[in-house]
């Protein structure tokens, strides 16, 4: 069968939900510039343009082209995330969060780890993984492919959890000390060199998602009960396998359409890739319950054919 290379206009909910986000950030980013917040000004502007112009091109887009415009929407939210801790030191990560913590005190890492990744994923799933990381947004530009397919096994599943770890203990060693740019450098060339050389090694780019990501250990099970889904027809499916195969999260896609059940339920970062190769139709983004029980997060997904 032909692969559909056409596009389907989205329902015009999409659109008036783009526009609604975008006006809302760029208002924001025009309040926070004229109180001299410039860093949080250009974060919010870049959300805004990742949501709402970005977001509205990658659901116009060709089939074939929605991953390139899905990239976009990537590069623009991770800067979002990026841009406070370039322009003033103040970072948005974990790190951020359990510092606040352990200081007592709130701030902008405190909000952006409850929306991103404690409550909003309970609601729409990783889509921070698979639209906003800023880590994920140079990764995906590395020319590189999975080796062998499947997951690894063994103490591969429970590395996030080490990453979160030494996430929180960092964060508790900088307690108390000098903060700023260079803390934020030192920070980002940290994960970006274990994320860039654990990609090479294994010849994955999704290598650090799966095995060491601190927000991954927490995601896997906040993100379990989302109603936004990518779900399969059964009776659709010719177990093909093209969906697993272009999966970048391992995640056994055919095996659990073949089934019913929940498609990567923990892992799933609603990037499309597998509904956009499917030539029978048989997969879809949905919003809703699933009808079936959710498998338990992050086991080793079967190689598929």
């Amino acid at each position: 069968m032909a692969r559909d290379t056409g596009s389907i206009l989205p329902h015009p909910a999409v659109f008036l939900a783009t526009f609604a986000v975008t006006a809302v950030a760029w208002t924001a980013a025009g309040l926070l510039w004229s109180a001299e917040a410039h860093a949080f000004a250009v974060s919010a502007f870049l959300l805004g343009l990742s949501l709402g112009p970005c977001l509205t091109a990658y659901a116009t887009a060709p089939r074939a082209q929605k991953q390139r415009q899905r990239r976009l929407v990537l590069f623009t939210g991770g800067l979002s995330i990026l841009a406070p801790a370039l322009l003033a030191g103040v970072s948005l990560d974990l790190e951020g969060f359990f510092g606040a913590l352990w200081a007592g005190t709130a701030g902008a890492a405190v909000g952006h780890t409850l929306v991103s990744v404690i409550l909003g994923p309970l609601v729409f799933g990783r889509v921070l993984c698979g639209w906003g990381c800023w880590r994920a947004m140079v990764l995906e530009l590395l020319p590189l492919r999975r080796a062998i397919p499947g997951a690894r096994r063994g103490a591969w599943p429970v590395l996030p959890y080490l990453g979160l770890a030494i996430s929180g203990g960092a964060a508790v060693l900088a307690s108390g000390r000098s903060h700023g740019l260079t803390a934020a450098l030192v920070a980002g060339g940290v994960y970006y060199g274990s994320s860039i050389g654990m990609a090479v090694a294994f010849r994955d780019p999704r290598a650090f998602c799966k095995h060491l990501c601190p927000s991954s250990a927490i995601l896997r099970w906040t993100s379990r009960p989302a109603l936004l889904r990518v779900a399969a027809d059964p009776a659709a499916c010719d177990g093909c396998g093209a969906c697993s195969r272009v999966c970048p999260m391992e995640v056994d896609v055919a095996g659990a359409a073949a089934g019913a059940r929940r498609i990567g339920s923990g892992d799933c970062i609603l990037c499309q890739r597998c509904v956009q190769a499917c030539t029978r139709g048989a997969l879809r983004l949905r919003w809703g319950r699933a009808t079936t029980k959710d498998p338990t997060p992050r086991t080793a997904a079967a190689p598929c054919r």
